[in-house]
């Protein structure tokens, strides 16, 4: 591993509304401890109030890997939910349905399931798999299939400018195998493995040059600047490793506070399927840390994270581009396009002033939020060369290549773990909004 990478290592609108109201209950609790020994007639239920009926219906389908996942399931009737999210950034909102064995959240013995999701961007997903175990020690093994259509690419290194932009799809089929043990209430480590196929080719949005007009996947069809490891291939891969996830955060009165950090450890290595270029292989260390200080009230809040994704290529090997680090979403680089930075690395740090302006309980867990935040960060690292100056260019950590974002937005909490959050963010070459169902980081 290279010497900065030790140091830095030491469907429809409505159903989608649906769901998300669904979802609110997971943590609502009654205000009026004395509305079950009321004597009075019942009014007429309003909307919310049938939402509130639902309590306990809507649980985690979480997974901490090969990649973190965030998925909530919502009980519809028994051994069907629906779903909310699923997705990896750049996709909008994703909401489908499972059918299962199993009627609820918690995991006792044995549980066969199957999953399809769509997002707004018609990105698709589908899952079919088995839990076993209980919630404190499972195994869960499942065949996965993605398809995304669009995502932006603009080049590799630091220093890309933000013209010409493309894009590209891909289609991934993928084994995979985790388990998984419970450490405390929120808390967990395990170990996972995978065996995927992932082609990838020209993207459908027509206002874009196409990517295989401008960069090549075979080496000894164009400069080696234009050589884009991964494209018009199928990359067939191999990959496991280890996680662990520490969560200390408290939201049980106004804004959160406490600690969190998830650390992953993996390895995955590029397998022969024919094709004109297949040396795939690389090292990666995933870490994520996060700390939420209480500014003289539950009501004001410093929230901080520092965050780093880093590859190392195996000798000559390469990185699929698509499974490269990245800089420029809602929640990695605020204020610049989805993915508009891409190498082996990246190492981002947010900060966020939230204050609470209405609160709508006495615990201050219901109410309206605004907040100021600033993200920071680069990404650095390129295999394609030893000699080309622009690619060692890439692979330079460098102080002068950090990337800011800026903005700030407004967030209405409607539980512990749901919020409609609305922000925007600007930096040097775009102004971003942003629209989401859950919390900032």
């Amino acid at each position: 591993m290279r010497k900065s990478q030790q140091t830095l290592i030491s469907t429809s609108t409505s159903v989608l509304f649906f769901i998300c109201a669904l979802a609110t209950e997971t943590f609502c609790q009654s205000t009026d401890p004395g509305a079950k020994t009321a004597t009075a007639a019942p009014s007429p239920a309003a909307p919310q109030g049938q939402v509130s009926k639902l309590s306990g219906r809507s649980f985690a389908r979480d997974r901490n890997a090969p990649r973190r996942d965030s998925l909530r399931a919502v009980k519809i009737v028994d051994h069907v939910n629906a779903l909310l999210g699923g997705f990896e950034q750049g996709a909008g909102f994703g909401f489908g349905f499972e059918v299962s064995t199993a009627s609820g959240g918690e995991l006792k013995g044995f549980e066969l399931y199957g999953r399809a999701l769509v997002s707004t961007r018609l990105y698709r997903k589908a899952e079919v798999g088995a839990r076993v175990g209980n919630d404190n020690t499972r195994g869960e093994f499942w065949f996965g299939y993605l398809r995304r259509t669009r995502d932006n690419f603009f080049n590799i290194g630091p220093l890309t400018p933000d013209t010409p932009e493309t894009n590209y799809q891909i289609e991934q089929r993928s084994y995979n195998g985790l388990f998984a043990q419970r450490l405390m209430k929120r808390s967990e480590a395990g170990v996972y493995a995978q065996l995927s196929n992932t082609g990838s080719f020209n993207g459908k949005d027509d206002k874009d040059p196409a990517i295989d007009t401008l960069f090549s996947g075979d080496p000894a069809t164009a400069p080696v600047t234009r050589f884009l490891p991964g494209l018009n291939t199928n990359a067939k891969l191999f990959s496991y490793g280890a996680f662990i996830e520490i969560d200390l955060r408290n939201n049980e009165r106004g804004l959160v506070k406490g600690g969190y950090f998830y650390g992953r450890l993996g390895s995955v290595d590029g397998l022969d399927n024919g094709d004109a270029f297949s040396d795939f292989g690389w090292t990666e260390a995933e870490l994520d840390a996060r700390g939420y200080i209480p500014v003289f009230s539950d009501k004001t809040s410093l929230a901080l994270r520092a965050y780093a994704d880093l590859k190392d290529p195996k000798r000559g090997s390469q990185i699929p581009f698509y499974d490269q680090s990245f800089f420029g979403t809602r929640s990695q680089g605020r204020g610049f396009h989805t993915f508009r930075f891409r190498a082996n690395n990246v190492l981002l740090f947010s900060g966020e002033i939230r204050q609470t302006v209405w609160a709508q309980n006495d615990e201050n867990t219901k109410g309206l939020d605004i907040f100021v935040f600033t993200d920071v960060g680069q990404v650095w690292g390129d295999n394609r060369s030893r000699v080309n100056p622009v690619i060692l260019a890439n692979d330079k950590f460098d102080s002068r290549n950090y990337r800011t974002g800026f903005g700030g937005g407004v967030q209405y909490q409607l539980n512990r773990s749901l919020a409609f959050r609305f922000e925007f963010g600007a930096s040097n070459e775009a102004t971003k909004i942003y629209f989401s169902q859950r919390p900032g980081f």
